[in-house]
Protein backbone atom coordinates (compact mmCIF):
# COMPACT_ATOMS: atom_id res chain seq x y z
CA UNK A 1 0.00 0.00 0.00
CA UNK A 2 1.21 3.50 -0.85
CA UNK A 3 0.54 6.65 1.16
CA UNK A 4 0.05 9.75 -1.01
CA UNK A 5 0.82 13.23 0.33
CA UNK A 6 0.08 16.56 -1.36
CA UNK A 7 2.16 19.70 -1.18
CA UNK A 8 0.54 22.56 0.71
CA UNK A 9 2.44 25.12 -1.39
CA UNK A 10 1.97 23.63 -4.87
CA UNK A 11 -1.24 21.66 -5.28
CA UNK A 12 0.15 19.93 -8.40
CA UNK A 13 2.96 18.24 -6.44
CA UNK A 14 2.58 14.90 -4.69
CA UNK A 15 4.80 12.42 -2.87
CA UNK A 16 4.23 8.69 -2.50
CA UNK A 17 5.79 6.46 0.15
CA UNK A 18 5.26 2.85 1.17
CA UNK A 19 2.88 2.47 4.11
CA UNK A 20 5.19 -0.01 5.85
CA UNK A 21 8.43 1.96 5.26
CA UNK A 22 9.98 3.37 8.43
CA UNK A 23 13.24 4.71 6.97
CA UNK A 24 14.24 8.35 7.53
CA UNK A 25 12.87 9.82 4.27
CA UNK A 26 9.36 8.38 4.71
CA UNK A 27 9.37 9.47 8.37
CA UNK A 28 10.32 12.98 7.27
CA UNK A 29 7.52 13.06 4.72
CA UNK A 30 4.94 11.94 7.28
CA UNK A 31 6.12 14.64 9.70
CA UNK A 32 6.55 17.41 7.10
CA UNK A 33 4.75 20.69 7.72
CA UNK A 34 4.73 21.23 3.93
CA UNK A 35 2.81 18.05 3.03
CA UNK A 36 -0.69 16.84 3.89
CA UNK A 37 -1.84 13.22 3.76
CA UNK A 38 -4.24 12.73 0.85
CA UNK A 39 -5.05 9.05 0.32
CA UNK A 40 -3.90 5.45 0.12
CA UNK A 41 -3.28 3.68 -3.20
CA UNK A 42 -3.24 -0.11 -3.42
CA UNK A 43 0.03 -1.77 -4.37
CA UNK A 44 -1.60 -4.05 -6.92
CA UNK A 45 0.37 -2.92 -9.98
CA UNK A 46 -2.74 -1.60 -11.72
CA UNK A 47 -2.09 1.61 -13.66
CA UNK A 48 -3.90 4.72 -12.49
CA UNK A 49 -4.29 8.20 -13.88
CA UNK A 50 -1.17 10.18 -12.92
CA UNK A 51 0.33 7.37 -10.81
CA UNK A 52 2.67 4.65 -12.05
CA UNK A 53 3.03 2.01 -9.32
CA UNK A 54 6.03 0.32 -10.94
CA UNK A 55 7.95 3.61 -11.22
CA UNK A 56 6.91 4.42 -7.65
CA UNK A 57 8.28 1.10 -6.37
CA UNK A 58 11.60 1.68 -8.18
CA UNK A 59 12.04 5.24 -6.88
CA UNK A 60 10.94 4.35 -3.36
CA UNK A 61 13.44 1.49 -3.27
CA UNK A 62 16.18 3.89 -4.38
CA UNK A 63 15.20 7.11 -2.57
CA UNK A 64 12.62 6.20 0.06
CA UNK A 65 9.95 8.26 -1.73
CA UNK A 66 8.47 8.99 -5.17
CA UNK A 67 7.76 12.63 -6.04
CA UNK A 68 5.45 13.39 -8.97
CA UNK A 69 3.28 16.17 -10.34
CA UNK A 70 -0.31 16.13 -11.54
CA UNK A 71 -1.89 18.89 -13.59
CA UNK A 72 -5.56 18.75 -14.42
CA UNK A 73 -6.80 20.89 -17.24
CA UNK A 74 -10.50 21.24 -17.95
CA UNK A 75 -11.19 20.90 -21.65
CA UNK A 76 -14.30 22.23 -23.24
CA UNK A 77 -15.83 20.37 -26.15
CA UNK A 78 -16.32 22.74 -29.06
CA UNK A 79 -19.03 21.97 -31.59
CA UNK A 80 -17.74 22.45 -35.06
Amino acid sequence: MFEIYRSKQNLHHYVAIRQDDDRENPKGIRESQNLAFLTHVADDGAPRIAFDPEEAKSRIERDGFYAFAVTIEIREHAEG
